[in-house]
């Protein structure tokens, strides 16, 4: 007779951090293939009954930026003063700014679809983040594919300076990540973060600067400077419109506090979770 596996459970404060980041270490290393299967199964179904498809991913900040464009060239807004031709400014802004938005949500949608899974089934959790990963990856490389021509058109051919470009635009979508997961906890105990992002995150772009350039004075200007958006959205567009880039210390500075924010997160969820699902289940 082979022997059973006997696996003891132990209070979370009886734990070091040691042992803790160890388990989500592991955990990311044994549910890399669940989250795969994940992804693949809900990307076939998400798009299975839609005539547009994966064209969706886009087509939202494309009418964002139309919109803009169209506004701009009616003069009935007036925006000056762009480091770029204002079609590849705006495109660009809407394209970074919806992956972000797209970080933010895509965690807590993917922890609530995943809680009757999770009351039933013992696997490791940080496949879900895994497949939320694969879900931006997926949502950043098709962006590129339509971001990357457009930009050909309107005078900005590729160049060297992308790479660091999409390197940045990665890093902004780990941002997102991060608070996505860090506010995942709250989001499956009360559905109020669920429906109130759709209503943040759009007045949010609008104290970004992703429509219209930096500003130099006033209170907006302070705004920008606290927002941690800002400074990679305006790296990744400055490299891929050939313009200067001035917040080399915002984005340094926030660069390392998503860095501690996305560890700070995974522990966060780690230690919540079982108490979530366990509750949710009664």
């Amino acid at each position: 007779m082979t022997p059973k596996e006997v696996r003891i459970y132990t209070p979370r404060r009886q734990q070091s951090l040691a042992n803790l980041f160890g388990g989500i270490f592991t955990g990311f290393l044994e549910g890399r293939e669940l989250a795969w299967r994940l992804f693949v199964r809900d990307l076939k179904a998400g798009y299975r009954k839609s005539y547009l498809g994966i064209f969706w991913l886009f087509l939202p900040p494309l009418a964002t930026a139309g919109i803009w464009i169209f506004l701009n060239g009616q003069n009935v807004v007036s925006i000056q003063d762009t480091p770029m031709v204002y079609a590849g400014f705006a495109l660009c802004g809407t394209l970074i700014w919806s992956l972000f938005s797209e970080s933010i949500v895509k965690p807590i949608q993917r922890y609530q679809q995943a809680m009757g899974m999770m009351s039933k089934l013992n696997f490791p959790r940080e496949a879900i983040v895994l497949a939320a990963i694969y879900d931006l990856l997926f949502s950043f490389c098709l962006k590129l594919v339509i971001l990357i021509p457009i930009l050909w058109i309107l005078g900005y051919p590729p160049t060297l300076y992308f790479i660091p470009a999409f390197l940045t635009i990665f890093g902004l979508s780990f941002c997102g990540l991060s608070i996505g997961i860090a506010l995942s906890p709250i989001g499956l105990l009360y559905s109020d973060i669920g429906k109130g992002l759709p209503i943040v995150l759009p007045f949010a772009m609008y104290l970004t600067p992703v429509i219209y350039p930096l500003r130099d004075s006033g209170m907006l200007s302070k705004l920008q400077g606290y927002n941690p958006v800002t400074p990679f959205l305006e790296r990744a567009r400055s490299l891929l419109g050939g313009y200067e880039f001035t917040m080399q210390n915002e984005l340094m500075i926030w660069s390392a506090i998503v860095f501690v924010l996305f560890f700070i997160a995974l522990a966060v969820i780690k230690i919540a979770l079982p108490v979530i699902v366990e509750r949710s289940g009664s």
